[in-house]
């Protein structure tokens, strides 16, 4: 499911925009869940409580905090969240750099203009925000996989530990686990019984334990030792011949 905000001052504007992207998702099969915001403070507020999102549409002229200052907020937060800013202001391109926006879209709106950017950045997303899915208590959720660092399994209960210190919970079986994420594009490495560590957060290892960002060390089982230490050298040697 794409998760997307719409933030601009004018009703009619985001009802439209909402409509166009309604109807791309449902023209082509896509999740898609919309929030819209009225002004750049409630979205600020709404993104500072942890919500996150993979698009955001934001004009640049708006009462109490214009596009480009709620962008400097968003970019503290989240590197990641494709920026597109919708505006009849051209000349506010030059400032924009600083947020790294993924493309802009000058009003009025061009829907076939609209849909081919929105693509492009579904594309974007695809390639670099794979999610982990998993239920618990009735309850979908997703993670991003970039963000967890390992997974923890302890009788029936699988733990996530997450960078941002939380952590979640689900029953489940590491093998399945481990299966579901073998053909994502980040590796995951078993290196023991109870722990599957995603190998982007490994900081150093040696034989016997790894280092996950620097802080946390978790120990790798005997006889997996061989095999991690070859694994791991296989994918860092794939990774710097890239």
């Amino acid at each position: 499911m794409l998760s997307i905000g719409i933030c601009d001052d004018d009703i009619e504007m985001t009802g439209k925009l909402e409509k166009i992207i309604e109807n791309i998702s449902a023209s082509k099969l896509l999740h898609c869940n919309i929030d819209i915001f009225y002004d750049g403070c409630t979205l600020k507020d709404y993104m500072n409580q942890g919500n996150r999102y993979d698009i955001i549409y934001l004009d640049i002229e708006m009462r109490e905090m214009d596009g480009i200052e709620v962008a400097k907020f968003i970019r503290m937060l989240d590197e990641d969240v494709l920026l597109i800013y919708v505006s009849s202001y051209e000349s506010y391109l030059i400032d924009l750099f600083e947020v790294e926006p993924f493309r802009f879209i000058k009003k009025p709106i061009n829907e076939s203009v609209f849909e081919e950017i929105f693509f492009k950045a579904y594309q974007k997303i695809i390639q670099r925000c794979a999610y982990f899915e998993y239920r618990y208590n009735k309850m979908d959720y997703k993670i991003r996989v970039k963000d967890i660092l390992y997974f923890e399994s302890k009788g029936r209960i699988v733990r996530v530990f997450l960078k941002s210190a939380e952590d979640r919970k689900f029953y489940g079986k590491l093998d399945e686990v481990e299966k579901a994420l073998s053909s994502g594009k980040i590796p995951f490495l078993r290196i023991h019984q109870s722990f599957l560590v995603n190998f982007n957060h490994i900081s150093s290892m040696s034989f016997t334990k790894v280092l996950i960002d620097k802080d946390i060390e978790l120990h790798i089982s005997e006889e997996r030792q061989r095999k991690i230490r070859t694994n791991y050298l296989h994918i860092l040697k794939g990774e710097m011949n890239e």
